[in-house]
């Protein structure tokens, strides 16, 4: 099992980094559940400076400027 990092986008928590556990033997659905309950599920991925990926948590209130900003930086 290894740690991945996943960054929610949008809503209270907005630009905070997780550490998930993650299995690739036996994949599940990236999903956090956000400080006012909303579900925050993996909507996109993209590369930090050393290759490693870093998961997008789409929480259902970010906003578009939220998104692109989160996936240009």
């Amino acid at each position: 099992m290894e740690q991945i990092k996943c960054i929610i986008v949008g809503g209270p928590q907005h630009g905070l980094v997780l550490r998930r556990p993650w299995d690739r033997r036996r994949p599940a659905r990236l999903c956090v559940i956000a400080a006012d309950g909303e579900p925050c599920i993996a909507a996109a991925r993209r590369h930090d400076r050393s290759m490693r990926p870093h998961y997008l948590l789409l929480h259902p209130r970010a906003t578009g400027e939220q998104i692109l900003t989160m996936l240009a930086a």
